[in-house]
């Protein structure tokens, strides 16, 4: 098979291209893409990462210090580099080490990062926030089931991270980017007694999963095995009623999502970190579709006007993690203005973005 043809400038996630754009790939990829610079490069720097080794090191070693950086290495597991390693190079990763990606399904997410619109993105984004700071209490409704869940951003502690829009120098971000999250804590860290203790109510699971493991290869088997039992929520939902963002039951109307409820059941029972919401998300990326498999790209997925998702459990505390994308969901604010999912006419308006500087492992 031919390499795969990347062009530098049409990731526009980057901002305005200059000097080097490197592309770092795994060693089974070193011969899979071929990336050319395009209009305002002034070189492309292909770059292999060997396996086990530290992306931060690469970085350090071999990498200009303002460089434009896409990393894609199918099956390798990435820490995030701290921001003094990072320095001012802009870095966009696929994450493709926690969820098993194809060949195939790699090409597509690297399309859809090069055709993905970071500036509509850093609109939408601002929208957002904008609506979000103008009160409170959050809703999140299920139309078709009657769900709705309340989230009251002022309680307690939370830590809003932005993946999306244009990044600036020192930052690093998803490749497709394209996500809001909300956690209780930071997001490279874990605290056991964290919560999101404005969350109560009842929320609808009726999306493609997504379940990521560690490291451990021997995680793989059981991490195909929860995926296929937690399939059936595409078709047959799920709720979950959390109570200061904990999960107190698992239920469903629908007989045919007994796999599902049964994979979570046994989740909670075998580690009840597994019951804290350990993020309330909002994928915002319209320029891509959902893969129907374990992906950890789709995450990122906003279909035609936004779509909430759910992360229970973070790797390595918790064997696995867990995020359920929510496409049927809508947020709004109480007063019932849309603000992303179903219930929103899609607008697009000038306002601010709001970026953070880390997004985890990959």
């Amino acid at each position: 098979m031919p390499p795969f043809e990347l062009t530098a400038t049409d990731f526009r996630q980057f901002g305005e291209p200059s000097g080097t754009f490197c592309l770092i790939t795994g060693e089974a990829g070193r011969d899979t893409f071929r990336c050319r610079p395009g209009d305002g490069y002034q070189r492309v720097l292909p770059m292999t990462l060997p396996a086990g080794a530290a992306l931060a090191d690469l970085l350090t070693d071999e990498i200009p210090a303002d460089a434009h950086v896409l990393v894609a290495c199918p099956g390798q597991f990435l820490d995030s580099p701290a921001p003094e390693v990072l320095g001012k190079r802009k870095l966009a990763v696929l994450p493709a080490g926690s969820t098993p990606l194809t060949t195939a399904q790699v090409r597509y997410y690297l399309t859809a990062a090069a055709r993905t619109d970071a500036g509509s993105q850093d609109l939408a984004a601002g929208l957002f926030f904008e609506r979000v700071e103008r009160t409170d209490r959050l809703l999140v409704v299920d139309d078709d089931t009657g769900s709705e869940a309340e989230f009251d951003h002022t309680a307690g502690d939370c830590v809003w991270n932005q993946q999306a829009g244009v990044l600036s120098p020192g930052e690093q971000q998803l490749a497709p980017g394209g996500k809001i999250g909300v956690m209780p804590a930071e997001i490279n860290t874990f605290d056991a007694s964290a919560r999101l203790l404005g969350l109560n109510g009842t929320l609808t699971l009726s999306g493609w999963p997504i379940v990521h493991r560690s490291d451990d290869p021997g995680d793989a088997p059981e991490q195909k095995r929860l995926f296929s039992e937690l399939a059936s929520l595409v078709a047959h939902p799920v709720q979950l009623t959390v109570v200061a963002g904990v999960i107190e039951a698992v239920t469903t109307a629908d007989s045919a999502a007994g796999p599902a409820v049964e994979a979570l059941d046994r989740l909670l029972g075998e580690d009840p970190r597994y019951r804290v919401v350990w993020e309330l998300g909002f994928g915002l990326n319209t320029d891509m579709d959902a893969l129907p498999a374990n992906c950890g790209p789709n995450e990122v997925y906003g279909a035609r006007s936004g779509v909430v998702h759910l992360g229970l459990g973070i790797t390595p505390h918790t064997r696995f993690a867990l995020a359920f994308l929510c496409p049927r969901s809508s947020l709004l604010t109480a007063d019932a203005t849309a603000v992303l999912g179903r219930r929103l006419d899609t607008y697009r308006g000038r306002m601010n973005r709001v970026s953070r500087a880390s997004c985890g492992c990959h």
